[in-house]
C-alpha cells in the first residue's frame, strides 16, 4: 500500500467521525457530541505527533489546528451561556478541509483559531479558573474512561486487516489499580512509530489476578504494508491520584512471525517499554501474561 492509500484510508475514517460528531451536535445531543470531539481531537493530536510520518509538517499543522477548533466547541456545548468561540456552523466549515489535506490545498483555514481561543477565554476570576481547573481534570478522566481506539480500516483485496482482542492481564496485585488502560502502537525496528496509537478505554473488571478488558484494537495498516521487523507494543498503565500522574507498570510486545490467529500469550516486561528490545527484562517468573486474540479480517 503506498502512502497516498494509507492517508487516504485514514482520511475516510477521520471523516466518518467528524461527520457523526457533528450530526449529533445537530441534533442537539450535547453529551455524544462531546464525546465524540474528544475521541477524534486525541487522534488528531497523534496524528500531527513529531513522531509521525503519515502527513508532512504543512499537513501537520492543519491537523492540530482542527484538533483546537473540536476541543474549543466541547467547551462551548459544555458552557452554552457564558462561552462564544467555535459555533456548529465553523466546524462544517472544517469539515471540508480535511479533504483539501490530500489534495495539498490546505492554506487557507476556513475559521480564525486565535480568535477563537480569545472568545473562549471568559473565566477571568479565580474561582472560575480553578473550576476550569477542575473541569479539565474531569475531562481527561473522561477521556481515559473511553479511550481513543480507532475503526478498523477498509480491507484492500488480497490484504490482511489485523485486529488484536485484548482480553485480559494477570498481575498479582490486579484489583490495586486505578483507571487502567493499554495504550497499543507498531513501532519499527528503531522504535519510530508505523500507526497512530491508540488507548483502550479503562479496564471493565477485575477478578483475582485479572483485569479484564475484552476490547478490541484495529492495527490502522495492513500486514503486508507494515515492514520487516516491526512489532505491536502494548503498555500496560494505571492512574496514581496522589502523584495526579499517569504511570506504565509493564509492557509486552508481539513480534511479526508470532502474529497468528487465534490465542496469544505474552509474557510481560518490566517499565519502561523499550522499543528497540535491547534491553528487556522479565516482570515476574509467575506464569502472569497478556492474553490476546488474533483476528485476520480481509
Amino acid at each position: 500500500m503506498t502512502s497516498g492509500e494509507e492517508q487516504r484510508q485514514v482520511i475516510l475514517a477521520l471523516g466518518k467521525s467528524f461527520a457523526q460528531c457533528t450530526d449529533f451536535d445537530l441534533w442537539g445531543q450535547p453529551i455524544e457530541a462531546i464525546d465524540g470531539y474528544k475521541r477524534l481531537s486525541k487522534q488528531l493530536d497523534d496524528l500531527a505527533n513529531a513522531d509521525s510520518s503519515l502527513f508532512s509538517d504543512e499537513q501537520k499543522k492543519v491537523l492540530r489546528k482542527i484538533g483546537i477548533c473540536l476541543d474549543l466547541r466541547c467547551k462551548a456545548l459544555q458552557a452554552p451561556d457564558t462561552i462564544n468561540g467555535i459555533l456548529l456552523d465553523d466546524l462544517k466549515k472544517i469539515g471540508n478541509t480535511l479533504d483539501s489535506i490530500l489534495n495539498q490545498r490546505c492554506r487557507d483555514f476556513p475559521v480564525d483559531v486565535i480568535a477563537a481561543q480569545l472568545q473562549t477565554r471568559t473565566l477571568p476570576n479565580s474561582q472560575n479558573r480553578a473550576q476550569e481547573s477542575d473541569d479539565l481534570d474531569e475531562d481527561k478522566q473522561g477521556s481515559r474512561a473511553k479511550g481513543s481506539l480507532l475503526p478498523r480500516p477498509l480491507a484492500y483485496s488480497g490484504m490482511k486487516v489485523l485486529t488484536v482482542k485484548i482480553e485480559k492481564i494477570g498481575l498479582k496485585d490486579a484489583t490495586q489499580f486505578i483507571e487502567p488502560y493499554i495504550t497499543v502502537s507498531v513501532k519499527d525496528m528503531m522504535g519510530a512509530d508505523l500507526t497512530t496509537s491508540q488507548d483502550t478505554p479503562v479496564a471493565s473488571k477485575k477478578e483475582n489476578k485479572c483485569i479484564v478488558f475484552n476490547e478490541e484494537v484495529h492495527i490502522q495498516k495492513s500486514l503486508e504494508s507494515l515492514p520487516n521487523g516491526f512489532s505491536i507494543f502494548f503498555e500496560f498503565k494505571h492512574f496514581k491520584p496522589k502523584k495526579n500522574i499517569i504511570s506504565t507498570k509493564c509492557w509486552a510486545f508481539m513480534e511479526k512471525d508470532e502474529i497468528k490467529e487465534g490465542p496469544v500469550a505474552l509474557e510481560l516486561y518490566q517499565k519502561p517499554a523499550d522499543y528497540k528490545r535491547k534491553h528487556i527484562k522479565l516482570l515476574t517468573v509467575k506464569p502472569l501474561y497478556l492474553h490476546l486474540k488474533v483476528i485476520f479480517n480481509t
